[in-house]
């Protein structure tokens, strides 16, 4: 099927969800970079593409992968973007809670391996089914439940510290 589609019919079905991808995923001002540099690498491979997932699966998959790429070539240490709607708001309040309930979430995710931050962004975040998760992962469904289960507990644990005022590793 997309091995005769044109690089616009391509683009339509993969662009929306490789930016969001990478915009999770990378600092703002790489985001445009590297999700066109991932739709050039499906183009290039759409003819290997063999159709066992979704164009959208496979191409995240690539993301995913150009991502790490990213991190490798910049010796970075990976971030975590989160976004919170400000405006649903009504006072200063309920905004200063938000930002410090953010920034905690954040900084928890900041300090899990990047598998389990990258499971929790699929499954719970992006709504990924466990099926989809592994193709993108490289993972069985099995590996996707269990990663989700460790990242759950870690999150948990992580988070009660910080809450707490603790240091963790």
């Amino acid at each position: 099927m997309p091995n005769d589609s044109s690089f616009d019919e391509v683009y339509e079905q993969i662009f929306l969800p490789v930016f969001q991808f990478v915009r999770l995923r990378v600092p703002a001002s790489d985001v445009d970079d590297v999700t066109a540099e991932v739709i050039a690498k499906v183009w290039r491979a759409l003819p290997r593409f063999e159709a066992k997932s979704s164009l959208k699966t496979w191409a995240l998959r690539i993301a995913y992968h150009q991502v790490a790429d990213y991190y490798r070539s910049q010796k970075l240490k990976p971030t975590v973007q989160l976004q919170v709607n400000l405006a649903e708001s009504n006072t200063a309040d309920d905004h200063s809670e938000k930002v410090a309930t953010l920034l905690s979430v954040s900084q928890t995710l900041a300090k899990m391996p990047r598998p389990q931050v990258a499971v929790i962004q699929l499954r719970l975040v992006e709504n990924f089914s466990a099926a989809e998760t592994g193709e993108i992962l490289g993972l069985t469904q099995k590996a996707v439940d269990s990663l989700l289960y460790r990242a759950k507990k870690s999150f948990r644990k992580i988070y009660a510290l910080e809450s707490a005022g603790g240091k963790s590793r």
